[in-house]
């Protein structure tokens, strides 16, 4: 009996080592911590995590969960931190002020998804900033108050206006005026006041999170001196000016003199003459006569009430009667072989003849003179054309003004003329032919590049299976592998690994930075309409609406949408893509893109796997 019972629990152990071994080895995700969620904002947070541990196999997604319940990874939202191993944060953007979140790291390889602990934070909740605005319009009976709500703190304001009353801290002693809601400026005419009284005043503004104060004024109704401000001299001659000002506020009492004092010296209202204007508040002018020419004369107004006199600044101005005045402009309308020169020439009411002199050296050596010569205006913008320059040439310019009193020269400026217009072709090493167009100061290829070999001859790498695009090596595909159908119209779609190498472009050849792309952008006016210039004008390739498509500098800019990091093709007919030579970090590069249903161009970056397409500029 006891050999039989030794006999089976032999078996028995053999039996479970057999089970054993048949087993499957248990599968383990990648190891994930949830970081501490920072930077908490009324609407922004930072969140992320780490990959600890791959498990033995790449983590091709890592990211975070979130939403506003818990277990966010079944109900929540999803944001996408990058791959691999390591740190990773991003900013999640566009949260409510006063909401509790839950974040739950996530990593991904090809043994499943792991999840870091669950964490939360909520966003912040802020007191509204509001501010007591400056007592206005004071009379003996009345003032203008209010405020500004310059902020809501993250939740709407849900009232605000002003504490008001005859003692300090009006917001416990006196009374309550709401003006409304919200954000913005807001105002209140107060009547009824006593007069030669203080009143004291502070706006207030509600949110959710309770209300703030600005900062205490106080104000007593009583009359003041007048306000009055002196006008800069208008319409100077050389014997006469136009003088005045203005009486904004009476002070609470009737104006009953008004004008301006005025000399040759400073300090006028005690050195020089008096000329009235009239009574009560408002603008006010006259004209100074048989002034001396080429003098300068002091200025200031005052205005008197029952108070006295009040007076507004000191100004100055200079009657006219000299040699012409110049000043050189920019130039403008710059093409290969013409520009406009501008100026600005005073004259001094002389007959001035006005020209410009150009060359290629400060020594010019042309000279051309504006079409109405001789001028008397003073500050008057003078241009004129000048043709048969050379594409891609510095010119020195300047204005030359000349009356009876004397010359005047504005200072040397320079431009240079552009390449816009000029054609060419170009072929890679392949033979493909690629027509060129001249815009601004850069030479463009008008195509694609479709080129499979690089510039020393060697092989470009032909990425067709989404297994082999997706591991970043350098090389190039066709827009859905299709070489017949889309090759001469679109080009080859490269990643950017294979623009890195420096050699896709023809000799004299280069993928453009990203500079190079935003200098064609200004050039075109701005990325508000640099778009509608570069797109191919029409439907035939374009999705419509192609908004603001007019391709008014040839550049025929197509829709060949693009490849992404995950091998997927989409886009064509709505986005226009194209890498640029610049690194915007280890993962990530810049490129530029329109869209079917923008006028604007765009500049981004994205990830180097992504398939785009290159178009070369030359060196």
């Amino acid at each position: 009996m006891k050999v039989k019972y030794i006999i089976w629990i032999a078996l028995a152990v053999v039996l479970g080592v057999f089970l054993s071994c048949e087993e499957e080895e248990p599968k383990t995700g990648p190891r994930v911590e949830t970081a501490s969620v920072n930077s908490i904002m009324n609407t922004s947070a930072a969140v992320g995590g780490c990959v600890l541990d791959d498990s033995g196999s790449d983590v091709t997604e890592r990211g975070v969960y979130w939403g506003t319940t818990t277990n966010p990874e079944n109900s929540g939202n999803k944001m996408q931190i990058g791959e691999g191993v390591g740190t990773f944060f991003d900013t999640l953007r566009s949260l409510t002020a006063g909401v509790k979140y839950f974040v739950k790291a996530y990593a991904t390889n090809s043994k499943g998804t792991s999840y870091g602990a669950e964490t939360f934070f909520t966003t912040q909740i802020n007191f509204p900033t509001v501010s007591t605005a400056d007592v206005t319009e004071l009379t003996p009976n009345s003032a203008k108050v209010g405020g500004n709500v310059s902020d809501n703190g993250g939740f709407d304001v849900t009232e605000r206006g002003v504490f008001w009353g005859p003692y300090p801290n009006p917001k416990l002693t006196g009374i309550k005026l709401t003006l409304g809601s919200g954000v913005g400026q807001f105002s209140q005419t107060l009547t009824g006041l006593e007069r030669t009284n203080t009143y004291y005043v502070v706006a207030f503004a509600t949110n959710i999170k309770g209300t703030s104060y600005g900062n205490e004024l106080n104000f007593t109704t009583v009359p003041s001196l007048p306000v009055v401000s002196t006008y800069i001299a208008r319409d100077v001659k050389t014997t006469s000016a136009e003088v005045g000002g203005e009486v904004t506020s009476n002070g609470g009492s009737t104006v009953t003199e008004r004008g301006v004092f005025w000399g040759t010296s400073a300090n006028p209202e005690t050195t020089g003459s008096k000329l009235a204007v009239g009574i009560g508040t408002g603008e006010f002018l006259s004209t100074l006569e048989n002034l001396n020419p080429n003098a300068t004369y002091y200025l200031k107004a005052f205005a008197t009430n029952s108070i006295g006199t009040a007076y507004g600044a000191e100004v100055s101005f200079k009657t006219l009667g000299k040699s012409p005045e110049a000043i050189t402009l920019k130039p403008t309308s710059i093409t290969s072989t013409t520009a406009v020169l501008n100026a600005i020439v005073s004259a001094n009411d002389l007959n001035s003849t006005i020209t410009f002199e150009y060359g290629v050296t400060t020594g010019y050596g042309q000279v051309v003179a504006i079409a109405e010569n001789p001028i008397i205006q003073n500050d008057d913008t003078v241009s004129v054309t000048i043709d048969g320059l050379q594409s891609e040439t510095t010119y020195h310019f300047r204005v030359k003004a000349e009356n009876s009193l004397g010359v005047a020269f504005g200072a040397d400026s320079t431009f240079t003329t552009v390449v816009t217009g000029i054609t060419g072709t170009v072929s890679d090493i392949e033979g493909n032919t690629y027509s060129t167009i001249g815009i601004g100061h850069q030479y463009w290829m008008t195509e694609n590049l479709r080129v499979t070999k690089y510039n020393d001859g060697t092989k470009v790498a032909l990425l067709n299976a989404d297994t082999i695009w997706v591991k970043g090596n350098p090389g190039y595909c066709w827009y859905d592998n299709d070489s017949l159908e889309h090759s001469q119209t679109y080009g080859a779609i490269y990643n950017w690994f294979a623009v890195n190498s420096g050699k896709l472009c023809p000799a004299g050849w280069r993928v453009p930075t990203n500079d190079e792309f935003t200098e064609l952008v200004n050039y075109l006016g701005d990325a508000s309409v640099a778009g509608g210039f570069l797109k191919e004008s029409g439907f035939s390739h374009w999705k419509s609406p192609n908004n603001g498509a007019s391709d008014g500098f040839n550049f025929s800019a197509l829709p060949g949408g693009k490849r992404s990091d995950q091998a997927v093709f989409d886009f064509m007919t709505i986005e226009g893509n194209w890498w640029t030579s610049s690194e915007y970090s280890s993962l990530t590069a810049s490129y530029f893109y329109l869209l079917y249903n923008y006028s604007n161009s765009f500049q981004a970056y994205i990830n180097k796997k992504n398939g785009m397409y290159v178009r070369c500029i030359k060196d």
